[in-house]
């Protein structure tokens, strides 16, 4: 008897680690990763390069590309209601681009090299109309919503951007440095994209990201 009823449990104990280890596999699967404060190693192990010159070095991610919507996207970021957010930089401006911008990629599919390749979302900040910018590329684009920022932005300075979606509902805020006024904009989209992959963008400028952080809304 009483070597049946270690064999009971010695079996619900594999049952319930086995749960355990489906139920944390679902989670990433569903949900993405979340990685904080730059924690990524030299090769940029976990990221992919859709165009662009990407770089990393002491915590911060550069592209030295001058392309036109050259994505760096977090391969293990697919999920639903999530949000992406990440210290932006501005470089290098040109002055004969009239919009140029960078910033985040959220709910992407299928993206290939090129302007607007792909499904998903994108906000940014447009340094020469000191906006924000929503919007939605299904192998074009859709601009969704533009708010003019509370705080200007300067080349050389860092400007918090976070990006986020809960169902139809998406919610870009803008936070410069310094405790000074933050910018923020809602969109509702009534036909949303629903699901996909996270990521860093920029369109016609030379920029940076340090601190980027993907987790569940």
């Amino acid at each position: 008897m009483r070597n049946r009823s270690k064999f009971i449990r010695t079996i619900i104990v594999a049952a319930c680690l086995a749960i355990a280890l489906a139920a944390a596999s679902l989670y990433i699967a569903g949900h993405g990763f979340h990685r904080e404060r730059g924690d990524y190693d030299g090769n940029m192990q976990g990221w992919q390069s859709i165009s662009g010159n990407w770089s990393q070095h002491s915590g911060v991610i550069f592209n030295r590309n001058y392309g036109r919507g050259d994505m760096l996207i977090a391969k293990r970021s697919r999920g639903t209601d999530y949000r992406i957010a990440a210290d932006l930089r501005f470089d290098l401006l040109f002055p004969e681009t009239e919009y140029g911008d960078a910033g985040l990629v959220i709910r992407t599919t299928d993206p290939e090299q090129g302007v607007d390749s792909y499904q998903g979302y994108y906000a940014g900040i447009r340094p020469s109309q000191q906006t924000v910018i929503l919007g939605r590329a299904s192998y074009d684009w859709h601009e969704l919503r533009s708010v003019t920022l509370v705080t200007p932005i300067a080349v050389g300075s860092w400007y918090r951007l976070d990006l986020a979606v809960k169902g139809c509902k998406l919610t870009v805020t803008a936070i410069p440095e310094g405790n000074r006024p933050s910018t923020r904009m809602e969109y509702i989209d009534d036909h949303c994209l629903t699901e996909g992959v996270a990521g860093l963008r920029s369109f016609y400028t030379q920029a940076s990201w340090r601190n980027v952080q993907i987790a569940q809304n």
